[in-house]
């Protein structure tokens, strides 16, 4: 992507400047400008920003004047409060999406878990739960978490005095592994770091059982990963690596290394990157898991195109496609299409780009992927910018900024995505700088479209 250039980029803008910046009161060049500035994560100037939140947000009059000198504690309550008032405008369509998801996938009209299951508190429950729940994770998120909490509330309500107390842990361990797995897959990235937690408690209490506390480490790998975390989560595949390694499981040892090497790219080490994954594809049996060999390949297709071999990725993308694996969802076929829509738009290919980017666009929201859709509605708007398409561009950029919004994303990234909603709004569709906020949300994003590349933990 470009670099931003701007003559006056690197000047603060004086207290007043930024007054009139939130409240419309500067020139045009001067507001993008200081818009550049802030999204180039000038500390200082941000500190004195935080006061108007609100009313960048739409959700204020114009203040009375305040003193400078806000501290760092003042800063982070003003964020809290202007991204609390919008989830509470916005308001939870988790749980509709929940209810409407699980109903199609049960063949309920009301949504609710068949009475053979919810009525039974046995094990023969509690595994078919699980396995009706990982069938969901690639077409229906909402619908995993929903069986995966069924599951998690069975293995609690199971009487331990049949188990005894170290195998009822290590139930309840597996159902809060599932259940964080089934968060991050659903982008709840939060509850997921709760729930792996909870399940690292009771597994200390349970028997410490060796392929348990690998699916422990690849689960927690999988949301480090997910959290930008990577050294960590290389770390956590290093443990995940030797246990399989150890017990004579080539596979799964193949596929920790897939992953570490996901993450190596991640970091710019595409050599590294390279080699991991040669390596772990001739550790793993393509019989065996099909889609694990899918994901490495897709991963080597993507971080070509990172690294700026655009021709070399549509090649490898066209040798995955022509193995016609059998991927299992609807997700994963959305990604592909991004995936192409991206290389596309990086070999000029704007039409393609732009019919690949709505499909893709349109797939995701349908999933409940509101993060997703609304990056590729971004890179959508960045498209029809360079068709010279301002308008319709400008109106796709708006709505993707109020998803993310919506989303409650995290302050660093939620002030760039505030920022950018400023400019859309004064009609000051840059591309430079939409690719600019477009990078920052794909490194800051937690439902990254890392999930169709990295295997662990799915």
């Amino acid at each position: 992507m470009p670099a931003i250039k701007e003559a006056r980029v690197n000047d603060h803008p004086t207290s007043a400047e930024l007054d009139g910046f939130v409240w419309n009161r500067l020139p045009a060049e001067r507001t993008r400008a200081v818009l550049l500035h802030l999204l180039r994560g000038c500390e200082a100037c941000l500190s004195a920003l935080a006061p108007h939140i609100a009313g960048l947000l739409g959700l204020a009059e114009p203040p009375e004047p305040v003193l400078s000198g806000w501290e760092e504690a003042e800063y982070d309550a003003a964020i809290d409060r202007a991204f609390a008032t919008v989830l509470r405008k916005a308001g939870n369509p988790w749980e509709e999406t929940k209810r409407e998801a699980l109903a199609v996938t049960l063949g309920s009209a009301s949504g609710e878990i068949p009475e053979d299951l919810a009525r039974s508190r046995d094990i023969p429950a509690f595994e078919a739960l699980l396995e009706r729940s990982w069938a969901l994770r690639l077409e229906d998120p909402a619908g995993m978490v929903r069986l995966t909490e069924e599951a998690r509330d069975l293995a609690e309500w199971l009487d331990a005095g049949e188990l005894g107390p170290q195998r009822a842990a290590d139930l309840r361990c597996r159902a809060w592994v599932e259940l964080g797995n089934a968060y991050r897959v659903a982008d709840r990235l939060s509850q997921a770091e709760q729930a792996l937690g909870r399940a690292t408690e009771l597994f200390i209490r349970g028997t410490q059982d060796e392929l348990l506390a690998a699916r422990l480490f690849d689960v927690q790998a999988s949301l480090l990963g997910d959290c930008r975390r990577f050294e960590l989560a290389e770390s956590a595949l290093d443990l995940v690596f030797a246990i399989h390694r150890r017990r004579g499981d080539l596979h799964l040892a193949g596929r920790a290394l897939i992953s570490k090497g996901l993450y190596a790219s991640y970091q710019g080490q595409a050599e590294e990157s390279v080699r991991l994954t040669e390596q772990g594809l001739e550790l793993i049996d393509p019989d065996r898991d099909p889609r694990l060999l899918y994901v490495a390949l897709h991963n080597q297709a993507r971080s070509l195109m990172e690294h700026g071999r655009l021709r070399d990725a549509r090649i490898a993308l066209w040798k995955l496609k022509a193995r016609r694996l059998d991927i299992g969802g609807r997700i994963d076929e959305l990604k592909v299409r991004w995936l192409e829509a991206q290389i596309n738009a990086g070999l000029g290919e704007l039409d393609r780009a732009e019919l690949a980017l709505r499909e893709v666009k349109r797939g995701f929201a349908e999933a409940g992927l509101g993060y997703k859709a609304a990056l590729a509605g971004l890179e959508l708007g960045a498209v029809l910018l360079r068709r010279g398409c301002t308008g319709t561009a400008i109106e796709e950029g708006l709505a993707a900024v109020d998803v993310f919004l919506s989303l409650g994303i995290a302050r660093e990234a939620g002030v760039s995505v505030l920022l950018l909603k400023k400019g859309f709004e004064q009609r000051m569709a840059d591309l430079a700088l939409l690719e600019h906020v477009i990078n920052l949300l794909h490194q800051n994003e937690e439902p990254a479209a890392t999930r169709t590349r990295r295997p662990a933990g799915e």
